[in-house]
């Protein structure tokens, strides 16, 4: 992420079907591009209900990773954590 991605590494972690925004030092959850049949979340896999691919989410996660907008997305400053601290 550093080399190829100018500091800046998006992955979605399976088991909580959320993205992970990592920028330099920093580090946030994004939250889902995955929704149920009802436009909901559902973090951590817990109801067990098929999620589908939401293409709006989609078309914002790649907007922010194509006009470098993880730094002013007020939805990632707010749950940013510095090295060392934890994400809850």
């Amino acid at each position: 992420a550093e080399q190829c991605g100018a500091g800046t590494g998006v992955f979605l972690i399976l088991k909580m079907t959320s993205v992970l925004v990592l920028r330099d030092d920093r580090r946030a959850i994004w939250g889902s591009p995955y929704l149920d049949e009802h436009g909901e979340e559902d973090v951590e896999l817990r109801r067990g209900k098929p999620l589908y691919l939401n293409s709006a989410r989609y078309a914002s996660l790649q907007r922010l990773w194509i006009m470098h907008g993880f730094d002013n997305d007020s939805r990632i400053l707010a749950s940013t954590a510095r090295h060392g601290d934890i994400i809850t």
